[in-house]
Formats: C-alpha cells, structure tokens, sequence
C-alpha cells in the first residue's frame, strides 16, 4: 500500500508520517530530491530556498520529476507499505497514482491554526510574523505560482481521504485510524462521508461548464432532497448556447451571482423541498463547495441547522452572514472523499 501526504505548512503532515512509520509503513518525501539539490548546491536548507530549487527542477524536467524519482526508489527496495511526503503539483500526485494501492491523504488546518503553529515552533527558516506566514500560505495555495510549480491547493482537491486538523495528536491518530480501518472494511462510511459522497454523484449531473457542484439535504440519517447547480427546467445548457454567459461578460468567481443562466445546488435542492412538500425544517446540507451569499440566505430562511461543506469558495460575504447566523452550524467537511478506493 502507498500513501501520499499532501498539505499547507504546519497543517500537520509530518504527524501522520509519524503516525503511520508506527504502522510499519517506510517513509519518502518528495522534498528529498530538492534537499539533495540544495545540498549539491551548498544551499542552506530554508523553505524559500527548497521552494525556488522545487520550482526550478520542475520547470526544467517537468511537475512530475520528484515523483518519477520517488517511485523509481520505492520499486527498488522491497517493503510493501510507504507513506510519501511533500506532494506540492497535481502531476505528481498523478504520477504517484500509477503506482498499485495509492491512496492520497489531503491534510489542512484554518490558517489561524497554521500562524499559531508556525509562531509556536520556532523552526529554522520558519517565519516569524504573521503576515509572512500568509505570504507562504498563499505561495503553497498556488497563488502567482506556474503550473508546474507548488499548487497545494489543487493537490488537496484530488485527495482521496481530507483530513482537517485542528485538534489534538490524540483526535488526529483516530482520523488516521478510521481511513485505514475503511480501507481494511473493518469501519463502514459514517454517514457524513455518505451524504457527501451523494453529493459528490450528484455533481456529476452539473452542465456547469465552469464548476460541478451537488447538494444533499438530509435529516436524521435519512436523505430528503438533492440538487446540482444547472440551467431550469426545460430551458437549454450553456453548452446548447455556446458558452458560460458569465465568462463571455468576463464576470470573475464569487461575484454577480444573478448574472447566470444556472440555479445552485443548493438552489435547486431547497426548491425540490418545496415542490414535493418535502420537510427540510431542521436538516443539514451537504454541499461539495462552500455556498455563496445567495444561497446561504435561502439556506438560512428554509430552517437548515447545520451546513457541511467540502472545497472553499472565495465569497465574503457568505462567510459573514453564517458567522453572524448563530442557530446554524458551519462544518469543513472532512473524511472519504473518493469511495472508489473501498472497492481495489
């Protein structure tokens, strides 16, 4: 079996390595093949400088090279179970996918939680304000990062299992636990891995030509509604009509929602509730993405109670308003995100 780590700074990586090299599992990291380089180079071994060499090795052998290097070891010696560290660009998590049995763990923490951490520790070649740590943050998430340079983000997106950690080393150990115990078929999906998972199928109706997103509302273990974002009823696609009106108006994400031909998942989900008469007072929704503002009003107004949500989504003013809704509780979703893993 193989496992690969993918994460921001600080979010706690180096913990599950930990965690599994006391499972028997041998331990690789990417960033083996930079801190050779660095030393080749008589370079000190900082994060600004292992992210530079990174960049350059991969714009010069392509994203991909680390992981090339890292598996050519790997065949070559003879234990059966590795944990391999400091994934960074969705190639190489390709990469890495050819290989029999791979499983990748996305791992990441509020950024509170990662400034914290970071001021906490004192590590070499760590940074020492707070605005220098979102700095990196941001160069890890992609932000004016080639292709082939660190994409974190997207990497996290491709995980098979997310892991959100926030907590103790204790609560992290039992996330740990529950992934290879789903592996194994000794634990069964809790239910909000199901309803994600469901949400995750019901993306894949979206005619969204620029994001897949689905929704389920459910209530006491039961499944009430579901949705995926797309044109109304009867009307055509956006496809049928050559294209996503708001990139022809060059409307950036996250702005000028009603500019749009489509509904929202989670549009559509509360208004299959009130067609069929269902009761959705009291339920949660699930949602592959964070909802924007006009859906979290809708949200808010149906009576939802909880809203589980797996990728971000940049709307500010979404964030406010759940912040400032105090019967309704916000959850970042965490747990199988991939349930084809269950059936190798």
């Amino acid at each position: 079996m193989y496992i690969g780590l993918t994460g921001y700074l600080a979010s706690g990586k180096g913990a599950i390595a930990e965690i599994l090299k006391e499972k028997d599992f041998s331990y690789a990291s990417l960033s083996d093949v930079v801190r050779e380089e660095a030393t080749a180079r008589k370079l000190e071994h900082t994060r600004e400088n292992l992210i530079a060499i990174g960049n350059e090795l991969r714009s010069k052998n392509g994203a991909n090279y680390f992981a090339k290097k890292i598996a050519e070891k790997i065949n070559n010696e003879s234990e059966k179970n590795w944990v391999i560290d400091g994934i960074r660009n969705p190639l190489e998590a390709k990469e890495l996918g050819k290989l029999n049995e791979f499983n990748l763990i996305g791992i990441t923490s509020s950024p509170e939680t990662i400034v914290e951490r970071v001021l906490s520790r004192k590590r070499e070649g760590d940074s020492i304000t707070k605005e220098q740590i979102l700095e990196k943050l941001d160069t890890e998430k992609g932000k004016g990062q080639p292709a082939d340079g660190q994409q974190v983000s997207k990497c996290i997106d491709m995980s098979d299992y997310l892991i959100v950690n926030e907590g103790t080393i204790e609560e992290l150990k039992k996330k740990v636990e529950h992934f290879l115990n789903l592996l194994s078929g000794e634990d069964r999906p809790n239910f909000n891995e199901v309803f994600m998972g469901l949400s995750y199928l019901w993306a894949e109706r979206s005619t969204c030509l620029r994001r897949k997103v689905g929704s389920v509302i459910a209530k006491d273990s039961q499944q009430l509604t579901a949705g995926y974002n797309g044109a109304p009823r009867t009307m055509k696609h956006c496809k049928e009509l050559g294209g996503c009106l708001r990139e022809k108006l060059n409307i950036p994400s996250g702005q000028r929602h009603e500019i749009c031909r489509g509904t929202h998942a989670e549009q559509n989900a509360i208004t299959q509730a009130a067609k069929f008469g269902i009761n959705i007072d009291g339920g949660t929704l699930y949602c592959n993405t964070h909802p924007c503002s006009i859906c979290t009003k809708m949200i808010i107004n149906a009576g939802i109670t909880k809203v589980v949500y797996d990728s971000d989504y940049d709307d500010p003013l979404s964030k406010e308003m759940l912040g400032e809704q105090h019967a309704l509780e916000l959850i970042r979703y965490e747990g199988l995100r991939n349930p084809g893993i269950l059936r190798r």
